[in-house]
């Protein structure tokens, strides 16, 4: 068991460092700007694939928040996975969390730091309201 636990830990490690700075790079620049959430542009086409498109991007979401947990008593980026996990959700207040977790000691310097290594523009955040 011990074996492959430490087996799972290290898949997690590399995964997370190859990705995130991929996905960390596709946040908007101004995502953490805003008072309210930036409303995302519909997706088109017909009602099942939306459907699905959401169902996924919410099973990727939450397995992101359970690896993210994991990772804060394993090796890997915890805070920052469960930060992309939350993101990709949906949820009531969803925003106002993304907000408090970018605000927190060296997340936006962490963040920042993989979107210059997947060549992105570091965010900004607004003035806290």
């Amino acid at each position: 068991m011990l074996f492959w636990l430490g087996i799972g830990s290290a898949v997690m490690l590399v995964a997370s460092i190859a990705a995130l700075p991929w996905l960390v790079g596709r946040i908007p620049q101004d995502y953490f700007d805003h008072t309210r959430e930036p409303t995302a542009a519909p997706l088109k086409g017909h009602p099942v694939i939306r459907l699905l498109i959401h169902l996924a991007r919410n099973v990727v979401g939450l397995f992101l928040i359970i690896a993210g947990i994991l990772m804060l008593f394993l090796p890997g980026q915890g805070l920052l996975t469960l930060l992309l996990g939350i993101m990709m959700t949906h949820f009531p207040g969803k925003y106002h969390v993304e907000q408090w977790f970018i605000r927190q000691p060296g997340i936006l310097t962490a963040i920042n730091w993989f979107r210059e290594k997947g060549n992105a523009l570091p965010l900004t955040i607004g003035e806290r309201q």
